[in-house]
């Protein structure tokens, strides 16, 4: 038996020649499109069997799904990602992306469309952040399509992205923290502390049951969270990652706090129950942030507002910063407010506050004193001939700015 050919060419009545060829499940089907010449038949047809045979053959029919097409597939090959995830990545998709991609088929889509997508997203006024966190969503969809083979190359490249403004997040004093936390109303003094004192994120402090609290050893656990996703909550039995499932010990100073608040708020609260319910019982609302702490913020003279305010995810950067001006160990900070990596925890939360760092400068001047010279050993060196005596006061008063 004669071995079967990979594809052959045939002209049509219109006069176009159209391929036929055995894809890699050896099925036989017909190229997506045709040619006006022969030869440019068989030219496509010898790349695509060179393809086929070094396993980078593309279908090219696979291609013509669209973009909205596939961004859903994409969005339900996700069952395991987070509520609040999967709700920011089909705000993008909803608001920005399938806007300007949505219709057009996967293989037709390049660079200058990603581009115009961005623009268009910069044009309505977004963020630097924001528009780095959609670009995100549209890599990782992109990033999918070549993983089915539906297209070659992911067309989100050669893209200019502006930098992320880092916000600015005030660093207030422990006495400062405890002014709001008393300015608040008392069911939800302890809650401040503990946003303050352990860095706990929003969704994690809220979902601490009562069973989390270790009053003999001093523990706090940190094993769910609270998911708010379009008005609806939901308790998971999950954390943001495994590094942020962690335990860790209390001072007593805020442990005493905690044991306070369930004898007046919580008696009775069984181990599964909450800590902080609002004023019905029910769990604790997103709503908090403008209704109770913001108005307490104002009250004891803190800074609120979007760009440079208190919000409850600052008071995680107070109590970082905190643990640098107690000077805990990188690890230790990295392991308390459950990051992944140190360096996140330095970088984006760590702050150094004014004191610390004057008494850092402070140290230094001492440095400094005791290495001085005196008069007497700085007249030995230029006795012998180590320092040109006419020079004295020429270096210590030009400006050096002024010979550049």
């Amino acid at each position: 038996m004669g071995r079967r050919q990979f594809g052959s060419v045939r002209r049509l009545p219109s006069g176009r020649w159209q391929v036929r060829y055995h894809n890699g499940l050896g099925e036989r089907v017909v190229a997506p499109d045709t040619f006006a010449t022969k030869a440019d038949a068989q030219r496509w047809l010898a790349v695509a069997q060179a393809d086929i045979l070094r396993g980078t053959f593309i279908d090219p029919s696979a291609g013509r799904t669209s973009f909205a097409e596939w961004a859903e597939d994409w969005l339900a090959s996700k069952p395991g990602k987070r509520a609040t995830s999967l709700a920011r990545d089909r705000a993008a998709l909803r608001t920005h992306l399938i806007p300007a991609l949505g219709p057009l088929p996967m293989s037709a889509i390049t660079p200058m469309h990603v581009r115009k997508a961005v623009d268009a997203m910069r044009g309505r006024g977004l963020s630097p952040k924001s528009i780095r966190t959609y670009v995100g969503t549209l890599v990782a969809i992109m990033n999918a399509a070549v993983g089915a083979d539906l297209i070659p190359r992911s067309p989100v490249r050669g893209i200019h992205l502006e930098p992320a403004e880092r916000r600015s997040r005030p660093t207030i004093t422990t006495r400062q923290l405890y002014e709001l936390a008393d300015e608040v109303p008392p069911r939800f003094r302890a809650l401040i502390l503990v946003a303050g004192v352990l860095g706990l994120r929003w969704s994690e402090a809220i979902a601490l049951g009562v069973g989390d609290l270790d009053f003999d050893e001093n523990r706090v656990r940190v094993v769910r969270t609270v998911q708010e996703v379009s008005g609806r909550i939901k308790i998971v039995d999950a954390t943001k990652s495994s590094a942020s499932r962690r335990t860790m010990a209390a001072p007593t100073p805020l442990m005493q706090e905690l044991a306070e608040h369930l004898d007046a708020f919580r008696p009775g609260a069984a181990s599964g129950d909450l800590v902080f319910v609002g004023e019905r019982g029910g769990v604790l609302r997103r709503t908090f942030l403008a209704r109770v702490l913001k108005p307490a913020a104002t009250r004891v003279g803190l800074a609120v507002g979007v760009r440079a305010g208190l919000d409850f995810h600052g008071l995680r950067h107070v109590a970082t910063s905190l643990m640098v001006a107690s000077g805990e160990h990188p690890r230790v900070m990295q392991g308390r407010l459950g990051h992944s990596n140190p360096v996140l925890t330095i970088g984006l939360y760590a702050h150094v506050p004014d004191d610390v760092d004057r008494a850092a400068a402070d140290r230094l001047g001492r440095l400094l004193d005791d290495g001085r010279l005196s008069d007497e050993e700085r007249a030995r060196i230029r006795a012998r001939g180590g320092h040109d005596a006419r020079d004295d006061g020429r270096h210590t008063t030009r400006n050096p700015m002024s010979q550049l």
